[in-house]
This record gives structure tokens, sequence and C-alpha cells, in this order.
């Protein structure tokens, strides 16, 4: 699962990038696709960090039901959140806000250069996302290789 999740950040990431390039060469009768494609990266982006913090959830409440709430264990999860849950929130934040924004260059209420900068701060920000929910989950597994091995 922890696999799935982190190809579902990158491809994000890949979305976000197409996007762009597609946003930056489309001509105006074909602003369609950069739109269409502009919604699949929202909706996989959005699924992909909201599900890693269900992930982080649920891994969390396994490990401290099967260490029987040992304190170290518990912070350790709680780490896990810490790290993790801000930046997915703020990747989804950025991401969202970008998308709406686009909206508004589409009307011609929003200036171009707004849109740009806030797709370069999407950009970062689920590349950020990816790096800081990598480490998170390869120190997750090894808690879930030690703690629900029988399970």
């Amino acid at each position: 699962m922890a696999q799935f999740l982190l190809i579902t950040t990158l491809l994000s990431v890949a979305g976000i990038i197409a996007t762009g390039i597609l946003g930056f060469t489309a001509s105006p009768g074909h602003i369609a696709t950069h739109i269409f494609c502009a919604l699949a990266t929202v909706i996989a982006g959005l699924f992909s960090q909201s599900m890693t913090m269900f992930f982080f959830i649920g891994t969390g409440k396994e490990i401290k039901d099967a260490a029987k709430n040992d304190a170290e264990v518990v912070q350790r999860t709680k780490a896990f959140k810490i790290k993790v849950f801000p930046t997915a929130m703020y990747a989804m934040a950025a991401l969202m806000v970008t998308f709406i924004m686009g909206g508004g260059v589409a009307s011609g209420k929003t200036p171009h250069w707004l849109h740009i900068t806030l797709f370069a701060a999407s950009a970062a920000m689920y590349g950020r996302a990816y790096w800081v929910q990598l480490q998170a989950m390869l120190e997750n597994a090894s808690l879930m290789e030690k703690y629900l091995r029988d399970n």
C-alpha cells in the first residue's frame, strides 16, 4: 500500500508538470486539454495525499495496539503524523488554489503570473510531500515489520 501511495504522489507531480507544459504551450483553441489535464491531476493529487494521511492513521493505530501502547512507539507514530500531515495539507491546498486561480485566468479575472507562481508552488510542495512521505513510510515500515510481522 505504501508503494502505491508513493507512486500516486509521483504521478501527481508528473501531472502537475505535464499540466504546466500544456498550459505554456496551448493555443487559445486548445486550452481545454490543459483544463482537463489539470482536473485529472487535481483529483489524483487530492486522492494521493488524503489516502496517505489515512494510511498513517490506520497503520499508526495498528502498530500502537500491537505494541500495547508502548510510549516510545506511540511517540514515533505521532512523529510520522507531525511530519506528513502538514506537508500533505499544504500540498493539497496549493493544488486546489492553483486550479481555482486557473479558472480566474481563463475568465480574465486573475493575472497569469499568479497562476504560474502557484503552479511552481504546487510542484514544489508535492515534491516536498513525496520526500517527507518516503522517509516516514520507510520508518513506518520498520515499525510494522517489528510489531505486525506475526499478525
